[in-house]
């Protein structure tokens, strides 16, 4: 059978054609899974204590909130930064210097959910924090490992601990967030200590993670060479007062982060942190 040679070269023109569009939905699908706005994660400076804003134009989270004493601080650094509305407070657990100042922010900015371990602790400051969540009707959502969520596009974050928390050892309560946007990730780990770690480990969870917040503000109780290793971070941040009465953060701490190279950025020397990230890359910039 004999074919035009008009008709045959229609043919391979229509093919080709195909070929091309169906490559183009292929790297459109592939590109869709990157983020197509930035993320900026703000280490707040409130001494002594963790505060946390993650800021993407579909979603704002704020970790924890410093002392109470700091409270119009953060609530003026949001303001500053153009966040009035909170969609996640994530509180890692129950002591003063990561629930007091979210008091004052609950008070005044509109807050959609708040994730809590849910523990109890008998504290005016606890009580004061509950009964704001209350009268506001806020979710309030039990913060447990294996947790995720798809928070934007390319924005996923994960629940890594805790999964069963004790109300007597609190720091060990505290809820660890992973967050990955596009290549990048970070680690937020409050004030989580060996055993946490641990157990995290046992888990053979996932997390590696460009960005770490160190556990407890540098403590040697925290930060263990397994969990170090496992995470494997570039970039260090350890949020911590100047001066403070517990001699944070600990020798043993900084000479394992320099041992393994790690870049080590401190609220206490740099004052508040910002990384922003596309995805891909990141920056660092520093108040101090």
């Amino acid at each position: 059978m004999k074919y035009n040679k008009k008709i045959l070269s229609l043919v391979l023109i229509l093919a080709l054609s195909f070929i091309l569009v169906s490559c183009d939905i292929i790297l459109d699908s592939e590109d869709s899974k990157m983020p197509t706005t930035d993320l900026k994660v703000h280490f707040i400076d409130v001494g002594q204590g963790d505060s946390i804003l993650i800021q993407h134009s579909e979603k704002t989270i704020l970790i924890d909130g410093g002392d109470r004493r700091y409270g119009d601080t953060v609530v003026g650094y949001l303001n500053n930064n153009g966040v009035e509305h909170i969609d996640i407070v994530i509180s890692t657990h129950p002591h003063a210097d990561h629930i007091g100042g979210l008091i004052e922010v609950l008070n005044r900015l509109t807050v959609d959910e708040v994730i809590d371990p849910g523990v109890i602790h008998t504290t005016k400051t606890f009580e004061d924090y509950l009964t704001l969540i209350d009268q506001k009707e806020i979710i309030f959502t039990q913060g447990r490992a294996g947790m995720s969520r798809e928070l934007a596009e390319g924005m996923k974050m994960e629940i890594l601990h805790p999964t069963k928390p004790s109300p007597r050892h609190l720091n060990d309560a505290s809820i660890v967030v992973r967050i990955t946007f596009g290549d990048i990730s970070f680690m937020f780990t409050g004030d989580a200590e060996n055993p946490s770690e641990l157990q995290m480990l046992e888990r053979n969870n996932d997390f590696s993670s460009q960005i770490l917040k160190v556990g407890h503000h540098g403590s040697s109780t925290s930060t263990s060479d397994e969990f170090l290793q496992k995470v494997s971070p570039e970039i260090a941040i350890i949020m911590v007062g100047e001066g403070n009465s517990y001699g944070h953060p600990h020798k043993e701490t900084l000479e394992k982060l320099g041992e393994l190279n790690i870049d080590v950025y401190r609220t206490d020397i740099n004052g508040t942190i910002v990384i922003t990230t596309d995805g891909t890359e990141y920056q660092i910039d520093t108040q101090k």
